[in-house]
């Protein structure tokens, strides 16, 4: 694609930090991007969040080519406006597994992370059957075509569940879909909010494939799964998480054949007893959910925090 990074703004700034909610003494939650890099699915949280609440998007000076780059940097602004922890963090689809590389990184460096948040999906489903690195490829994994097929089928499956959002009436939705997919495959119709934004989402899930690859030499699926899970349980943060599934969301990217087995986004293979939520409604829907509202604000047990 020829649209770059610097070729549009989101609309909120030129500051990877948005501060929504001020809160009181706690610490903020800070919720990531989804795979696009917007934020603004998160702004009707200001009317509903008692407590603080940061949303982190992607500028024109957000490294995408490298998930770890991705992530020290994010960690970098946050500690630049909140300098010790507890860190309270959160993410929204596609980002779950930047946010656990971020968490590893704070936990590195001595810091707590007092509470994770995985919203409508789990790093585990990137090895779904399918669509995820288990998908048909044709070619070995190291070849460059079987990273295009990863992010051609990212694309594709969250075309699926974004169809169903508001259960397929949402006409919203429905031309986001056509818009994003457009905008993929350089065609029409669409716009130039859709073009960065599926630029955005192509470079991002480039990044995340091979950091993939990179967690084990091995290439079968299988071994891929396990290395995942090693890495996710060397995070205390993980042990902890709070995952927020949607009835019609995500899920639905797992093939028919093995959607029961895929019910938790296959996070009971990466993380020992997962704490799973599962809310009525669609991707986006569940964001107005009040057992979503509350958790993410009531998941916090850590002290206080000096910004």
């Amino acid at each position: 694609m020829k649209s770059s990074s610097r070729t549009l703004k989101f609309g909120h700034g030129d500051e990877n930090i948005v501060k929504l909610v001020e809160g009181g003494r706690e610490p903020p939650l800070i919720l990531l991007h989804n795979g696009g890099g917007g934020v603004r699915a998160f702004f009707h949280f200001k009317k509903v969040f008692k407590t603080g609440l940061w949303a982190i998007q992607v500028t024109a000076d957000t490294p995408l080519d490298s998930l770890p780059t991705h992530a020290r940097y994010y960690v970098e602004k946050i500690k630049a406006q909140q300098p010790r922890g507890p860190y309270r963090l959160g993410s929204l689809s596609a980002t779950s597994i930047l946010v656990v590389e971020m968490a590893r990184i704070l936990e590195a460096t001595g810091s707590t992370v007092a509470q994770l948040a995985f919203i409508d999906h789990c790093p585990s489903l990137l090895l779904c059957p399918e669509i995820g690195i288990q998908g048909d490829f044709e070619y070995p994994l190291d070849d460059p075509r079987a990273c295009r097929v990863f992010i051609t089928n990212s694309f594709h499956s969250a075309a699926t569940f974004l169809r169903t959002d508001g259960y397929g009436t949402s006409q919203q939705r429905r031309k986001q879909t056509q818009t994003m997919l457009a905008a993929y495959y350089g065609g029409e119709p669409t716009n130039e909010f859709a073009k960065i934004n599926a630029h955005i989402m192509e470079r991002y899930l480039g990044a995340v494939f091979d950091f993939l690859l990179g967690l084990t030499e091995e290439r079968e699926p299988e071994r891929i799964m396990s290395a995942l899970g090693t890495w996710m349980k060397s995070v205390k943060a993980v042990s902890r998480v709070q995952i927020y599934l949607a009835s019609t969301g995500v899920v639905l990217e797992a093939p028919p054949q093995c959607r029961e087995e895929w019910l938790d986004l296959g996070a009971r293979m990466c993380i020992e007893n997962p704490d799973v939520i599962y809310l009525e409604g669609g991707h986006f829907e569940i964001l107005s959910d009040p057992r979503l509202i509350e958790g993410l604000q009531a998941g916090f047990g850590g002290g206080e925090a000096k910004l």
